[in-house]
């Protein structure tokens, strides 16, 4: 066991292209402004959450006031990372469950999920500056930090009950994003996620079924960038349990934020990216020849600002890991390896006909058929490249039918010749996230429900319309009862279907 080290911090360090929007406030001039709050909102949201004291913990745990660390080795300090990681998860869990105690000086409600991402990103970028003695090596710090971000996304604390009378579904959601140029005052900074939000909601749940089952749920969170996908972060945590076992899945479902009004449940998963930036700057596939077989060289700059391309295989298609599809799918294009598209195993017809809206009070501005919740639809788009080596595009188009199944001759799947240009969620990370689900499924044999829900976006203020609920425009306000109205209702129905897919397994 090794004893103590001598650390410093060393502020001089190239921060993150996401760590540099901490200090970054909201609009407080202007026409829509009306509350004139210059604090960066990262420090504004992570208060009004009561999560301010963790980024201090962490940093006395790295480096105490005597200039001393526990973390004396690398192992030390994978461990502490790790706990640390894992102590956030669970608070952000507790804090939207009820679990976790409310400070007097908390403003947001329970239901907020943004403190989780703004409190991980304050707490990366103190782990980047720490500067211990023993010198980690470049590549001990990546590991260090990728630690911290599985655990502390509630990647590594899944956990199922085996036995025979209990369903295990998988859950995942996504951090917050567009969130703007860092350093420039933007709106986007205070979006949430309802995805996150679900995810927060459901990890730990044990629903029973009408069987007398239980579905046990278990959650977890996707960045919104593309380096850690190509890295398998995905892959690595579900895998686990997507393989043949005692505690194996029988649902893996994941989630992200997607149209106005209308739950998508996607059919089809597309193998492209497109040209929009993740969180950390970076872009896959920048504007210019955007063909399936386009590959970034290492060291290419995509956004002014942001980390060079890093990882082999960077590029306009999903390429996976080798460790767990036992071919080597990054270092030249190959048409069919991984698949150009994949598809979901959902029970969709359960779930259009379930009427989850029931129940689920509709937010301010927000419009579908009834007067509860939002429409649920089969969403059986894509794009696609008929000549994988032109850039000439073609659809298969959405038949637009809600809340119920539209005719079969409407549903067409992609021909084997082509090549995919969007799934039917896009061509940004949560395509991705789906794609690499179903595909995970294919590879383990697993004849399960697995696909990709994309739940109506919460992000709406007011306006001023009273059409969409009216209210006063501020720019510079971090919620309001819109906003909040959305997040309620999305995570409500979210859950409702949630439950139908657990319905589906009872034979």
């Amino acid at each position: 066991m090794p004893g103590k080290a001598s650390c410093q911090w060393d502020t001089s360090v190239q921060l993150s292209y996401e760590e540099r929007r901490l200090e970054t406030p909201l609009p407080f001039t202007g026409a829509n402004v009306v509350g004139q709050n210059q604090a960066p909102f990262a420090t504004r949201i992570i208060e009004g959450a009561g999560f301010e004291d963790f980024a201090p913990e962490f940093a006395k745990k790295l480096c105490n006031d005597l200039g001393e660390t526990e973390a004396a080795d690398f192992d030390a300090a994978l461990e502490l990372v790790k706990a640390s990681g894992t102590q956030l998860w669970r608070a952000a869990v507790d804090r939207v469950q009820g679990a976790r105690q409310l400070k007097a000086t908390e403003t947001l409600p329970r239901s907020d999920d943004r403190m989780l991402y703004w409190t991980r990103t304050q707490m990366t970028k103190i782990l980047r500056q720490w500067a211990p003695e023993w010198a980690p090596t470049a590549e001990q710090q990546e590991a260090l930090q990728w630690e911290f971000e599985r655990a502390s996304r509630g990647q590594t604390d899944i956990d199922f009950p085996e036995g025979t009378n209990v369903r295990r579904m998988l859950v995942s959601g996504f951090d917050v994003f567009t969130l703007g140029v860092p350093g420039v005052p933007n709106t986007g900074l205070r979006n949430g996620n309802p995805s996150g939000a679900t995810a927060l909601e459901m990890d730990g749940q044990v629903i029973p079924l009408s069987d007398g089952s239980k579905m046990y749920v278990q959650a977890y969170i996707l960045p919104v960038s593309y380096g850690p996908f190509i890295k398998g972060m995905q892959e690595d945590t579900v895998g686990p349990w997507m393989k043949p076992g005692p505690k194996q899945l029988d649902a893996s479902i994941s989630m992200s934020q997607g149209g106005r009004n209308i739950f998508w449940l996607e059919e089809y998963n597309g193998r492209f990216h497109g040209s929009s930036a993740g969180n950390d700057g970076q872009v896959f596939c920048p504007s210019g020849t955007r063909l399936p077989q386009v590959m970034l060289p290492l060291g290419t700059l995509t956004t002014p600002g942001a980390a060079p391309i890093s990882e082999v295989g960077s590029g306009c298609n999903t390429v996976t890991p080798e460790r767990w599809y036992g071919i080597d799918t990054a270092s030249q294009w190959i048409k069919d390896n991984p698949p150009q598209f994949s598809k979901a195993t959902l029970p969709h017809e359960m779930m259009l006909l379930a009427n989850t809206q029931a129940g689920v009070t509709r937010p301010l501005g927000a419009t579908s058929e009834g007067t509860e919740g939002f429409d649920v639809t089969w969403h059986t788009n894509y794009n696609y490249f008929p000549d994988c080596a032109s850039t000439i595009t073609a659809t298969q188009p959405w038949h637009g039918i809600v809340n119920k199944m539209p005719a079969p001759e409407t549903v067409q799947d992609p021909d084997p010749s082509w090549c995919s240009r969007s799934g039917g969620g896009g061509d940004y990370l949560s395509n991705e996230s789906a794609y690499r689900n179903t595909l995970l499924r294919d590879l383990m044999g697993r004849d399960i429900p697995a696909g990709h829900i994309h739940i109506p976006v919460m992000n709406y203020y007011f306006d001023g319309n009273p059409e969409a609920g009216g209210g006063v425009r501020d720019d510079n306000a971090i919620t309001d009862e819109k906003f909040e109205g959305y997040r309620t209702a999305i995570v409500a129905q979210g859950r409702n279907l949630l439950k139908v897919v657990g319905e589906s397994l009872i034979k």
